[in-house]
């Protein structure tokens, strides 16, 4: 890994103060949009636990919804506008 990369998220975590399970959490949304439940199954967390988790990113205006499928399922992702700061 190109240690400027490795610099620049652990000051990404600092500025949002980031628990070790949050960043955990927020590293797969930068690969794609998730559901709470699409989440739990791929990192074998039981859901509440994982709810709590985005909703403290959503309050960090970390994560955004994506969209809503027709059995109202909310899919969350990476708010990509705070790299262009």
């Amino acid at each position: 890994m190109n240690l400027k990369i490795l610099i620049d998220g652990l000051n990404f975590a600092k500025k949002y103060e980031l628990t070790p399970k949050e960043i955990e959490v927020l590293i797969y949304f930068l690969e794609q949009p998730y559901s709470n439940e699409g989440l739990a199954v791929v990192l074998k967390s039981p859901k509440p636990t994982l709810h709590h988790i985005i909703q403290k990113l959503k309050l960090k205006n970390l994560l955004v919804i994506k969209n809503k499928d027709k059995n109202r399922t909310i899919f969350y992702e990476f708010n990509s506008s705070l790299l262009e700061e």
